[in-house]
């Protein structure tokens, strides 16, 4: 990705005391650059939401790991967002007794889209 310009545009932005919105910094970016950045973004957001899930039920990743049947350094990569996040993981996430909505929001974050129906 072309970072030429992005310190300059931070820079100036900070020495005026303003605000810069993420638009304007990758503005610059092709429309392929920025669609690989909205698409890590929404892969952040889901880490965040597990990792929020996770202390909220006052879970370890040791602890929580474990009741997914994964190693605790694979819980850590996704939580970091180094990891993504898969529909196994989610299913994964799901057996651990969350709401439909916290799982949904979750892979909302990601662009997976759920369907539940009853036969």
């Amino acid at each position: 990705m072309r970072k030429k310009n992005l310190p300059e545009k931070i820079r100036r932005a900070l020495e005026r005391g303003e605000l810069i919105s993420h638009e304007e910094v990758i503005a610059d970016f092709s429309p392929e650059e920025r669609e690989e950045i909205h698409e890590r973004a929404r892969y952040l957001r889901a880490a965040m939401e597990l990792r929020r899930l996770r202390r909220k039920s006052k879970l370890s990743q040791a602890q929580l790991a474990r009741k997914m049947y994964v190693k605790r350094e694979f819980l850590s990569r996704i939580e970091s967002g180094r990891q993504n996040i898969t529909l196994e993981t989610l299913y994964r996430i799901a057996r651990q007794n969350i709401t439909l909505e916290t799982l949904y929001r979750i892979a909302e974050a990601v662009g997976k889209e759920f369907k539940f129906s009853f036969k």
